[in-house]
């Protein structure tokens, strides 16, 4: 019995270990421009500041490709214009304008003070999802401690070593990922209970034997 209760608690202990990844940043929104980019002008990256620490582990991109191909997710820094992070080609069909995700990374930590330019480069031409922000809006955009600037997106190009280019601005469209907080389901605290419960009487029948 005692056995039994130690292991359905392992069961439980790992499903709480698995976790997915929660969206934390979405301006979807704010897309009112879609630009045809070809391989020259450089696909956009959004500029993003957090107000705290903050971790990603997924990346996804507004655009329509002109024909199925590969993409590389990044993120830079934009002042200094160093490649901070990038997965490696991703195939992805030619599925109309739709959000584009990068399979789940190690968490990627994005810190105060630092402006940052997230999302995607493909080695197709495409429309490419960016916001302008209307007369008289709110600039920027901000969930979950994280700002979109609405006024300066880096442009990155040449898929085979992405390299920044000048500012533009405009707003890339992204959505962006956290590690996801394990949270049990009813099941899950019922196998809790009946562990605990298992556990306390082999406990109990235990004491009495002393």
């Amino acid at each position: 019995m005692l056995r039994l209760a130690l292991i359905v608690m392992a069961v439980v202990l790992v499903a709480f270990s698995e976790a997915s990844a929660d969206l934390l940043f979405d301006d979807v929104s704010r897309a009112n421009f879609n630009p045809f980019r070809d391989l020259t002008q450089g696909s956009p990256l959004a500029a993003m500041t957090v107000s705290v620490p903050t971790s990603i582990n997924q990346i996804s991109a507004r655009m329509d490709l002109s024909s199925s191909g590969n993409l590389k997710f990044l993120i830079f820094d934009l002042n200094s214009h160093t490649l901070l992070f990038g997965t490696g080609p991703i195939a992805y069909v030619d599925n109309g304008l739709t959000f584009k995700m990068s399979p789940v990374f190690s968490d990627f930590l994005l810190t105060p003070g630092t402006v940052y330019g997230i999302g995607a480069i493909a080695d197709v031409a495409g429309n490419w999802s960016v916001g302008v922000p209307p007369l008289g809006s709110t600039p920027n955009f901000t969930q979950n401690n994280l700002t979109a600037d609405a006024h300066r997106n880096g442009n990155v190009n040449t898929f085979a070593s992405p390299t920044l280019l000048a500012d533009a601005g405009v707003m890339g469209i992204v959505q962006l990922f956290g590690p996801a907080q394990a949270v049990p389901e009813p099941a899950t605290v019922g196998l809790l209970t009946v562990s605990f419960g298992l556990l306390t009487a082999m406990a109990r029948r235990l004491g009495r034997r002393r």
